[in-house]
């Protein structure tokens, strides 16, 4: 990258690592050079489901001033790894958006996804390590940051597949605040941070063989 490029950057703004096709560490770059410039990087994901049937998750509603995707529902928590971390140093999201304090031991890997999209910070290539938590917590017992989310979205995994294969449909949920306040939505497709490669189904999907093989 030029030299002038990096001196326009703010000394303070956050540090990723920039990896190379095949995910070999190259460089470590501000976060905007990255997106700027369409350079591989690592995303933690993870998504919050309830532990007993029918499969129930979280989808985070996010911040109406987020740069990429406001007011949308995405997966539980979402985040950039700083340079130096690995993908479990991602717990801290956990904390920061849902203010639960959660030991590395209970993520379960998912999946690796790669993903090329533009999502409002510029070109964005990433490459992120997707966990699952099982969480009980209350909806009204979490404890958001309104600098990180707008709230929380509790539905069934039948419900997000529903919405997903059809655009036209419409299912009941639950959603939180961030002053904690509770009520009764409905979601449809055009709530959702947009599917590019069935990420929603893969998600939907991962939560019932997950809870399936825990309660037989």
């Amino acid at each position: 990258m030029p030299d002038d490029a990096l001196a326009a950057t703010d000394p303070a703004e956050e540090l990723l690592d920039v990896l190379d096709d095949d995910g070999a560490f190259v460089d470590t770059m501000p976060r905007s050079v990255v997106h700027a410039q369409g350079l591989w990087h690592e995303v933690f994901h993870c998504l919050v489901i309830r532990s007993s049937a029918p499969p129930r998750l979280l989808l985070q509603r996010r911040r109406r001033a987020a740069r990429a995707f406001p007011n949308l529902l995405d997966v539980s928590v979402a985040g950039h790894l700083s340079a130096g971390e690995r993908p479990l140093d991602g717990v801290r999201e956990i904390r920061e958006e849902l203010g639960l304090d959660v030991d590395p031991a209970r993520l379960v890997p998912v999946a690796l996804r790669r993903l090329i999209d533009d999502g409002g910070e510029g070109r964005n290539r990433e490459i992120a390590h997707v966990y699952l938590l099982v969480d009980d917590t209350p909806l009204e017992e979490l404890t958001l940051d309104p600098d990180e989310v707008e709230g929380f979205v509790e539905l069934t995994a039948a419900s997000l597949q529903r919405i997903v294969a059809d655009g036209a449909a419409r299912e009941p949920g639950r959603e939180v605040d961030t002053g904690g306040v509770v009520r009764d939505v409905t979601i449809s497709s055009a709530d959702l941070v947009p599917d590019v490669d069935d990420y929603w189904s893969e998600l939907a999907s991962a939560a019932h063989a997950h809870i399936a093989d825990t309660i037989h």
